[in-house]
């Protein structure tokens, strides 16, 4: 804006400077320069007003004026004369017309231009919003057409991979899980939490994606998951409120032990089949479950030291590489740590460990060797896990497996 002021003042002091020379001081006409029918100065003002508009055009009639009044003086005229006789100062009224009546027309018409190029730029806005949703539903289109839902050979497929882990334990489930929600819901964020009803929180076991939900969710009463906790019914969660697309208690005893979380959805698509999709496969997890939370009752009798929430080497092992499993596939976090024993017995280091590690943590030892298992831990955790554990344990070197 101030360059463009600049190079109007320029360009008008140029042109009425021209307009002097050619017109009055190498003319032989000079006297009629002050009273020509059609004034070269009010061409170049009328000029000026079209290119620049009203607010530089005014700075060019006071040029003009200048030129005009300091030729009317060469002529030998007196100045206070000037005013009195209309023949002469009626051309820098005219000046002031031309600016302010083509410097409008000038200046509504680069203001048209601008809304213009406005609504252009929101039109093409506009136009690739609707692209990227054009491209969306399509994708959508193309996945409803190869994905199995509705058709008698979908129900069959998805009851018999539902029907197949019937027989496995909780962690191989918690991993299949996984996979049935991938596979037929299309999800890309997912997490399974456990619940710990001494303290009303939740704990993240398991998270999948770029997961926005904290590894610890303390129950508060009317959010969504107290509403699960109560009802023990697949729920709709508000995204505005950055809750969960869907969520799903796990069930045991009828009493809730976790919930399955669909965080987010490829496309953005929330489809009202989807919903009803995750409630059948959410109760068809639990009828799997229930026989599996049994056998686990049974494998945790026979792998925990007694009195204790200390395993042996083999169940730790056993959960370290479902863990292992879920990270190649998933790309899932965990931080596993060794030590060597220097002479605990599982009822002191159970005692030691107290109100030092989560609940959802896997601890197993032998005489020679503790490991530790920090399940959905990141790696920027390990410096704070590992000096925790050595604080514990002094003395005791620690690494990770």
């Amino acid at each position: 804006m101030k360059k463009n002021f600049f190079i109007s003042i320029a360009e008008s002091i140029l042109y009425c400077l021209l307009v002097y020379l050619i017109f009055f001081y190498y003319s032989n006409f000079k006297s009629e320069f002050l009273t020509m029918n059609i004034q070269p100065l009010a061409i170049v003002v009328g000029l000026i007003a079209l290119k620049y508009g009203v607010y530089s055009s005014l700075q060019t009639v006071l040029v003009a004026s200048f030129f005009y009044i300091f030729s009317y003086y060469q002529l030998g005229n007196d100045p206070v004369v000037f005013f009195l006789d209309f023949n002469y100062y009626k051309f820098i009224l005219i000046f002031f017309f031309i600016a302010l009546t083509l410097g409008r027309v000038s200046d509504n018409f680069r203001n048209r231009i601008v809304e213009l190029q406005e609504k252009n730029i929101d039109l093409d806005e506009r136009l690739k919003s609707q692209r990227e949703k054009n491209i969306m539903l399509v994708n959508i289109n193309e996945r409803l057409k190869t994905r199995i839902i509705g058709s008698k050979e979908s129900i069959l497929t998805l009851h018999q991979i539902t029907s197949s882990i019937l027989t496995e334990n909780v962690e191989r489930i918690f991993t299949q899980i996984l996979e049935i929600l991938i596979d037929f819901l299309g999800s890309d964020v997912v997490s399974i939490y456990i619940y710990n009803k001494e303290r009303n929180i939740f704990r993240g076991r398991i998270k999948i994606g770029n997961s926005l939900l904290p590894n610890f969710i303390e129950v508060k009463e009317g959010d969504l998951y107290s509403k699960v906790l109560k009802n023990k019914v697949t729920l709709e969660g508000n995204r505005e409120l950055k809750e969960p697309v869907y969520i799903s208690p796990i069930l045991k005893n009828n009493e809730v032990v976790g919930v399955i979380n669909i965080e987010r959805l490829k496309y953005g698509n929330e489809e009202k089949y989807l919903l009803e999709l995750f409630k059948v496969i959410s109760q068809w997890i639990n009828n799997a479950l229930v026989k599996a939370f049994e056998e686990n009752e049974k494998e945790i009798k026979n792998n925990v030291f007694e009195n204790t929430r200390i395993y042996n080497l083999k169940y730790f092992s056993y959960v370290l590489e479902e863990d292992k499993k879920r990270k190649k596939l998933f790309n899932t976090e965990y931080i596993a740590l060794e030590g060597k024993n220097p002479g605990l017995t599982p009822i002191q280091l159970n005692e030691l460990l107290k109100g030092k590690v989560r609940d959802i943590d896997i601890i197993g030892m032998n005489e020679e060797v503790i490991k530790f298992l920090f399940v959905n831990a990141s790696k920027k955790d390990k410096d704070l896990l590992t000096k925790r554990i050595g604080d514990i344990l002094l003395g005791v070197e620690l690494y990770e497996i």
